[in-house]
Parts: C-alpha cells; structure tokens; sequence
C-alpha cells in the first residue's frame, strides 16, 4: 500500500512540452477563413486530481492573426494580412471520456509580444494598434496515440476584443444584450492541432 501511495504522489504532476500548428482568423474583419498560419509551440504542467481529471496551466507561443490573398479571376487585387505573436495561458480542465479519448474546457490569457500588418503590400503597423491583452476560451478533443504521444485539435475564441471599431462603434445599437457584448471590435478565431509529449519524472523521484 505504500509503495503504491509512493507511486500516485510522483504521478501527480507531469510536464507536457506541445508543437502545433494554427489555422487563423479574425471576427469582425471583411474576410472569413482559417487562411493564415502559425507556430503554436510551449510547454503545460498537468496536475491529476482523479483517475480521469486534471487541471493544466499552459506556457505557449502563439501566432494569430488573418490573411487574405488576391483572387484575380474575380476581380479581387486585395491584399491583406497580420501577424500576432502571443504569449498565451490557458487553464484547461481536462477529462478522459475513456483510455483514447479526452476533451479540453477553460478559458485563457494572452499578451501580445509583437505584431506586423500589411494592407495591399504596404506596411500600416501601429496606426491602428490591437489591445495588448486578450482573454478567451478553449475547447478541445484529443487522442492518445500512444502511451506519452497525444494529438488534440483545440478551438481558441477571444472574449475580450483585441482591437476596438473605434468611434464608429459606438453609432450602432444592438438591441440584444449579447450582441452588444460580443459586437466591440475584432475577436481573434483559432484552431489548433498539436501533438503533446508527457514526461513523468516518477522514475527519477523514486531513484
């Protein structure tokens, strides 16, 4: 009984260093369309509270942002993209539905590092600058592929806006208290694929 108490104590805590890829966009720009790519990479500290839950405090690099390519064949010469590099936390709680399968739920916090952005070729970096700050929510599904390899595709929502319409905004009214809520300016829309390698310090410990 004590060796296996010895056991679960140094299975409580396992570090989870993840490397993905983002498909982004942006709510409330003129385009649609997860067309801009970006590194999602970082390390999670995963702390068991039962045989199927843990709670999970993340440290990742995170590129967001949009894109939009010219289309010629109809007409369209636009060019837009911007590029958003964060520092992102989420706090997920995570739950095993059974032995391959696990869902992710929380919300998170991002600082903004740096950004770049770029109309029609033309760099405009700064003269309209986005919040430094953004909280969102997270949801994700994964998959053990084996025992320390996962793969989670997770969707990243901003709650908070990261850049504001400005004074125009405030001229329309939305009659419905959420749209009001969520109609504040540009809201950052993500999904990710990552893959998660689990390293257990338990041997180390009972060395």
């Amino acid at each position: 009984m004590q060796i296996k108490s010895q056991e679960n104590q140094a299975r409580v805590f396992i570090l989870k260093p993840s490397l993905g890829l983002n498909g982004c966009q942006i709510h409330g720009d003129s385009y649609s369309g997860y067309d801009k790519l970006g590194l999602f990479a970082g390390i999670a500290i995963n702390a068991r509270i039962s045989d199927r839950a843990s709670f999970e405090l993340g440290f990742y690099f995170s590129q967001k942002g949009a894109r939009h390519n010219q289309n010629p064949k109809i007409g369209d010469y636009s060019f837009y993209r911007v590029n958003l590099n964060y520092l992102d936390l989420p706090i997920l709680y995570r739950y095993h539905v059974n032995p391959a399968y696990f869902i992710t739920l929380g919300p998170s916090a991002a600082y903004l590092i740096s950004y770049y952005e770029d109309i029609n070729n033309s760099n405009v970096t700064g003269q309209s600058k986005f919040n430094k700050f953004e909280t969102g929510v997270n949801f994700g599904l994964g998959r053990k592929i084996k025992d320390k390899i996962h793969v989670e595709v997770r969707t990243s929502n901003s709650v908070t806006a990261i850049r504001s319409y400005g004074k125009v905004a405030n001229l329309v009214f939305y009659p419905n208290p959420v749209a009001r809520f969520f109609n504040r300016g540009f809201y950052n829309n993500i999904l990710t694929v990552l893959l998660t390698y689990k390293i257990d310090l338990k041997n180390k410990r009972a060395e």
